[in-house]
């Protein structure tokens, strides 16, 4: 089963599913476009190529084609996320060397994915079912980046809890959204150099997770 199969009539045929696919791939490109759901099931027909018909026979309307897509871009960046992470070598690199790895990882893979991920995350603000897989996604996230860090020990031999390495992922994750203007308008992220938000990201955690500390 794939995610957002729930939403949708199966295809039959190898041409339906492919009708499909051309149709959720508009929709991104249309929420990327604009930033919002502003259009219409016309306008992804036409970017698609396919029928309104076609797409009705496979969902019950936009709102469930956005949630498809949703549910599919998910899917992918999750893939990419394990991935992301996980090419932290382990064992080898000390808490402090991981920490800029794991933040240059999360800008990178939040920059690469900004466009899509910012109309679906105003999306989920008043879609419930958008919101929750969000979440899920967020939180998998989140678990990926403590994971890089977890056991990992300073210079004096000292490892952190996880409660710390969750409070420094959230603070990464809400500076860089913040920057990339996810969960806000367009006009309201920051305009600093990424390159050096992640800089001074990395000192900062690393200030915060090489000192001891072991709470907020």
């Amino acid at each position: 089963m794939q995610p957002g199969d729930d939403l949708v009539r199966a295809p039959k045929q190898a041409r339906s599913q492919q009708s499909l696919d051309r149709a959720l791939d508009a929709t991104l490109t249309l929420l990327a476009e604009r930033g919002s759901a502003a259009f219409t099931l016309k306008d992804v027909a036409r970017h698609a190529g396919v029928s309104t018909g076609s797409i009705y026979g496979r969902v019950a309307g936009k709102d469930d084609l956005i949630r498809v897509a949703h549910a599919r871009e998910m899917e992918r960046i999750g893939l990419e996320t394990a991935a992301a992470f996980s090419r932290i070598p382990d064992g080898v690199v000390g808490l402090e060397d991981a920490v800029r790895l794991a933040v240059q990882a999360l800008a990178e893979l939040l920059q690469r994915n900004a466009q899509v991920l910012a109309p679906f995350m105003l999306l989920g603000r008043d879609d419930p079912v958008i919101s929750e897989r969000g979440t899920t996604a967020h939180l998998r996230m989140q678990d990926a980046f403590i994971a890089s860090l977890q056991g990992r020990t300073d210079a004096q031999g000292r490892a952190r809890s996880e409660d710390a390495l969750r409070w420094a992922c959230t603070v990464v994750w809400s500076v860089l959204a913040r920057q990339l203007g996810l969960g806000n308008d367009r006009e309201a992220a920051a305009d600093y150099d990424l390159d050096e938000v992640v800089a001074r990201l990395t000192s900062m955690l690393a200030a915060y997770l090489v000192d001891g500390s072991d709470g907020p």
